[in-house]
């Protein structure tokens, strides 16, 4: 199939999609009944979209194309309050995060749809362990060659995603010891991790038409790299993030991506080139394993920086084209977040260290969800 031509969009315009868990009290672990409430909530809603992911434990909401952030919070604001209120009517829950501490893969049910079947045949259990939760963030391109160099662009900052959304320590009952532990069950696809490299949007066509050819992927749809271009939105997708426990949490982070965007595409910082992806899977894991500790090693010159501190920098840089953007209070809400020194796994340690039980940590998700941004 040949790749769908590159739509040209309003650079910097937001397009954001949040993975929730459908839990179901009072044992707290996830339910198999997205369906039902998608099916209740799609019919009321005027704005944003409500839908299924690869299980049925997993609710996908999504706003539409956005300006700024405050459209996003608009938007999400509406999609929360009716996805909890059809919750609510079938004795469910809705909370955020990148794993369910304790639910087992084996439960898991796929959604009826053809394609999700043909997932399943193809890569076996791994669909079923990949009942996990992340937020995307779409922005919006005037070219591919914009595209493909905003792809670059924002690889250089991954690990800062994964740190700031970091809430997946616990998966199957056990603490994995990872911040973000929801990016390791996608190691064994075989698209994980960064685009191959290409110089232009010509060459990325090039190397769709050559990946489309032997017959492995059928649409763009097919490759789960880590940051993507979706030529019919007209935008880079960037995937990384676990999703965050609050949706103003989720606004924030989109509104850094999308500064840090105008900021690449305006100014041209970087000359990318092959090299730059030498350390790219070391410093994601840093990022992974140890959140804002992680150690970042710049591949050029080796020095070395924790990605807090190299967020604290990337702030200042970026405030101007946020400002421009209305989008000024989530580079406050970071910054506040970096001064408290925790993110939200540590959180979640903190919880149990104190006594707290992994149903308990689920249940208090669950109120943290339901509270007005």
């Amino acid at each position: 199939m040949s790749l769908t031509p590159f739509h040209l969009s309003d650079p910097f315009t937001l397009g954001v999609e949040l993975e929730l868990q459908v839990i179901n009290p009072p044992v707290f672990d996830l339910s198999q009944d997205s369906s039902t409430l998608i099916d209740e909530v799609q019919g009321v809603l005027k704005a944003g979209e409500v839908k299924h992911d690869i299980t049925e434990s997993m609710l996908e909401i999504a706003t539409g194309v956005c300006k700024d952030i405050n459209q996003v919070a608009h938007e999400f604001a509406t999609l929360q309050q009716a996805t909890l209120m059809a919750a609510s009517k079938h004795h469910l829950q809705i909370c955020g995060g990148g794993t369910h501490p304790f639910q087992k893969w084996q439960r898991q049910e796929v959604c009826s749809n053809e394609r999700y079947a043909h997932t399943l045949e193809l890569f076996g259990y791994l669909v079923k362990q990949a009942t996990v939760f992340g937020q995307h963030v779409h922005v919006g391109c005037s070219s591919g060659d914009d595209a493909i160099y905003l792809l670059h662009g924002l690889s250089r900052y991954v690990p800062h995603f994964i740190a700031l959304s970091a809430s997946s320590p616990y998966m199957q009952g056990s603490d994995t010891s990872f911040a973000s532990s929801r990016l390791n069950i996608f190691s064994a696809f075989p698209d994980n991790g960064h685009a191959p490299w290409t110089q232009n949007w010509q060459e990325f066509e090039v190397l769709y038409r050559r990946l489309a050819s032997t017959s492995m992927i059928t649409s763009i749809k097919d490759l789960h790299w880590d940051i993507r271009p979706s030529p019919g939105f007209g935008t880079v997708e960037v995937r990384v993030m676990d999703t965050p426990l609050t949706l103003g949490h989720a606004v924030n982070i989109a509104g850094f991506i999308q500064a840090i965007a105008h900021w690449l595409l305006a100014e041209r910082p970087f000359q990318h080139q092959e090299r730059d992806y030498l350390l790219y899977r070391f410093n994601r894991f840093q990022a992974c394993r140890f959140g804002l500790d992680g150690v970042l090693t710049d591949v050029h010159s080796g020095k070395q920086t924790t990605i807090a501190a190299d967020i604290e920098k990337l702030l200042d840089r970026i405030q101007p084209y946020a400002d421009k953007l209305k989008g000024g209070s989530a580079l406050e809400e970071i910054h506040l977040w970096l001064q408290r020194g925790e993110n939200q796994a540590q959180r979640m340690r903190h919880f149990i260290a104190d006594g707290g039980s992994l149903t308990e940590l689920v249940r208090r998700h669950c109120e943290i969800w339901a509270a007005p941004m």
